[in-house]
């Protein structure tokens, strides 16, 4: 067996010291470019959010406003359901200027001038009922849209009271007071009912 020198062993211990200084060294460069990628995708991130905001905060009254009308399609297909199950006609209108408070109500016919109030409701909070408003006939001539109504009657034999007189495609209009102020329509969001079984679509 050949003698270990001290020399060796020096030397074999500078080696092993080389090695794990490149290792160390090694690790921190992974490290370091694991740091620089993440701040990378941060401020890619970060440039993305801010360049979204003005898009958002542009169209986030017409998804309120389109928020709405599906919470009032649900409104109405729950009137249909009562008007077949009671064997009577039921009627939703919007009471108060501009507000979106409503009542249901229950008739003999939709011809009657007014029935049994079922019960009231209100789309979205008081809040957004301060800043979001239904558009009125009177409202929506000026704008030169078609068919806009304030209040929507279901006779279980009949059907979409509106159709039976001559109104193939009639729907109700919410938008911000803010744009209806200003007539900027292109944040008003419609919820079309049309022919006799008022058939749900959105505009």
């Amino acid at each position: 067996m050949a003698p270990i020198h001290d020399t060796d062993i020096a030397e074999e211990r500078w080696s092993r010291g080389g090695w794990e200084n490149y290792e160390l060294w090694e690790k921190v460069e992974v490290r370091l470019r694991r740091q620089k990628r993440l701040w990378i995708l941060a401020t890619a991130v970060m440039f993305l959010s801010l360049s979204a905001v003005p898009i958002v905060m542009d169209r986030w009254p017409k998804w309120t406003s389109r928020a709405m009308t599906r919470k009032l399609a649900q409104e109405i297909n729950h009137i249909k359901w009562e008007a077949i199950a009671d064997r009577a006609a039921y009627r939703l209108r919007f009471v108060g200027e501009g507000h979106l408070d409503f009542i249901v109500e229950k008739l003999a016919q939709c011809s009657s001038p007014a029935g049994e109030i079922k019960r009231t409701g209100r789309l979205g909070s008081e809040e957004t009922s301060n800043t979001y408003s239904w558009v009125s006939a009177e409202q929506a001539k000026n704008f030169a849209i078609p068919g806009i109504v304030s209040e929507f009657c279901y006779d279980p034999l009949q059907g979409n009271y509106a159709f039976l007189n001559g109104g193939a495609v009639v729907g109700f209009g919410i938008i911000s007071v803010k744009d209806l102020s200003e007539s900027r329509l292109d944040r008003l969001s419609v919820l079309l009912l049309s022919g006799p079984s008022a058939e749900i679509s959105f505009d």
